[in-house]
Order: C-alpha cells, then structure tokens, then sequence
C-alpha cells in the first residue's frame, strides 16, 4: 500500500492510500468537531448536524442524494466520536469522483 499525505492551498489536508489490486474505494471526509468542542448546554449538536447533513442542499433532496449514491452501486454514511465528526462514501473506484462531487454538495450546502 502507498499513502500520500499534501495540503492543499486552502489549508485542506489530503491523505490518500492506494492498493492497485482493488477495484473498490473509500472517500472519508474527517471534520475536527467532535463531542469534546460542545458545551453541556450544546451536548449532541454535531451527532444532530450529521443527520441533517443527509437531509437536502440546495440541488439534491435527502431522496435525491440517496438515489444517486445507489445508482453509483455505493453507500453513503457518517459518524460522530469524540474528536470529529467523519462523512463517507464506500463503492467501485470507478465512481468516486462522482461520488465526491456529491458529499462535496452535502458537506457545502448551506441549505441543510
């Protein structure tokens, strides 16, 4: 396996790991609020922000990203821990840069 890590000019870091023999992949977007950055009068706002990030934007509905991440034979998904909060998208490689494109709008909208 080979791993690259860059940082764009936004500040975004990149880290990517390769296995040529796979015909599948993963797209992991990692944002760095957790559980631990709420106040106890906040408790559970970034698990509550990553439901609604799968509930529309401003192009798709919450049906249309659902059906469009099927018809690109993947799945879409997300968890909260203490430290971040994480958006995926596993499916055929052949797919991910559609499938960035749509965790790109989900993760960018400000319709949610």
């Amino acid at each position: 396996m080979r791993i690259e890590q860059s940082t764009l000019s936004s500040g975004l870091t990149v880290i990517s790991g390769t296995l040529p023999d796979f015909e599948s992949a993963s797209l992991l977007v990692m944002v760095n609020a957790g559980a631990r950055d709420e106040s106890a009068a906040c408790n559970g706002v970034a698990h509550f922000l990553e439901h609604m990030a799968f509930k529309g934007t401003a192009t798709r509905t919450a049906f249309d990203i659902a059906v469009q991440i099927e018809c690109l034979g993947a799945d879409i998904n997300a968890f909260t821990s203490r430290e971040a909060t994480a958006y995926y998208i596993d499916g055929p490689r052949h797919v991910m840069e559609e499938a960035l494109v749509i965790l790109g709008d989900v993760l960018r909208s400000e319709e949610h």
